[in-house]
């Protein structure tokens, strides 16, 4: 174990303190993964302690090579939760430990030049801090000073990764932390493009990069409709011979959790017919996924196909998810299960009434 300097003494008992804090990242798509993960919690634990060697054992491990789990879900991506729950963790004075814990990575990332986790984690403290400036409202809810703070610190963390490249871009997670930060610095789409392209050169199975790229191409952000149904079915091609249609459906189901919500299907250019095939794909690829099969559920309901919410919905039993069933899930869920329950015909006398405002279970 890395011994524990005397400046990080009281960051290690925050960090001690914090080593069972639960923290929900942001931009993490609706992948099935059990809560109590053990390779998360090992993480955690480890980068809790100052247990450096161990964690950049794990990632030499897993940066290179197949790491995906039964139910699809990435070790890698695991892993890096388990980093973030930790650099995310709840304290008192966040200034003061996000300082604590950009030296304690420096610190590494000096005792360990050639270790591209210590620079990589250096700069995705950098990342975080920036974003303790910029917060997690609207735009218009943000200082103007903060704006500054924001982008002064993802340049650095951008900075530190270059003037440290030769290591770190050998290394699929400094691709993850690149896009980041060059979402957020309005970098152009060919140069993000470029960056995942050269991260999936480096290890083809890291599949969080196709989700990571999908956000820069969201309306919301520099994107539309189209841009992002060709680049979704460009990445169903390129990752085809592990999930088959698969991403497909992954990454649409991502753009709902991350934009659409329960407009998909009239806002953007999905196929029902193309996602329902990559569920099917899914299952027989990887059929340990419960959650995943509430998603489904979730999806032809948006998609208004009744027979298969029906088949779904009896399959599950109460093997119910809430949390896979989009924004306001409990309600979303009661209104699907409704309109499973309903007669046609009743659902033609709803639709009459939907022209008077009301809302439809069907259009969730």
């Amino acid at each position: 174990m890395t011994p524990i300097p005397r400046l990080s003494r009281p960051l290690f008992r925050r960090l001690a303190a914090c080593a069972l804090v639960a923290v929900t990242c942001a931009a993490v798509p609706c992948l099935s993964r059990a809560e109590t993960n053990v390779l998360m919690a090992k993480t955690r634990e480890a980068f809790s302690k100052g247990d450096f060697v161990a964690l950049d054992k794990e990632n030499e491990r897993l940066k290179h090579g197949k790491h995906i789990r039964p139910d699809a879900a990435s070790e890698l991506d695991d892993f890096r939760i388990g980093l973030d729950q930790v650099i995310h963790a709840d304290v008192d004075n966040k200034e003061a430990f996000l300082r604590e814990l950009e030296a304690l990575t420096l610190q590494w990332a000096t005792e360990h030049p050639k270790s591209s986790l210590a620079h990589i984690l250096h700069a995705r403290v950098l990342v975080v801090h920036a974003w303790s400036y910029r917060g997690s409202g609207y735009a218009n809810t943000v200082p103007p000073e903060a704006w500054v703070d924001f982008r002064k610190y993802l340049q650095r963390a951008a900075q530190y990764l270059q003037d440290h490249a030769e290591i770190v871009m050998t290394d699929p997670s400094a691709h993850h932390v690149l896009l980041e930060i060059g979402n957020n610095l309005d970098w152009d789409i060919e140069t993000l493009k470029a960056i995942q392209q050269d991260g999936l050169k480096q290890n083809p199975d890291d599949i969080m990069l196709y989700f990571d790229m999908l956000t820069p191409l969201l309306p919301k952000w520099h994107g539309n409709a189209r841009v992002l149904d060709k680049y979704i079915r460009e990445a169903t091609k390129q990752s085809q011979a592990e999930f088959g249609t698969g991403m497909y459906t992954r990454l649409y189901s991502m753009a709902a959790e991350q934009e659409y919500g329960h407009a998909l299907f009239e806002n953007s250019l999905v196929d029902w017919p193309t996602m329902k095939k990559g569920y099917e794909d899914m299952f027989t690829r990887f059929p340990n996924s419960p959650e995943r099969r509430n998603r489904y559920a979730y999806m032809a309901c948006l998609a208004k196909d009744r027979p298969t919410l029906v088949t779904l919905l009896a399959e599950l039993g109460k093997k119910i998810d809430v949390s896979q069933w989009g924004p306001n899930p409990q309600r979303s869920l009661e209104a699907c299960q409704r309109w499973a329950r309903e007669t046609p015909s009743e659902s033609k006398d709803e639709a009459k009434t939907d022209k008077k405002g009301r809302a439809s279970p069907a259009s969730l």
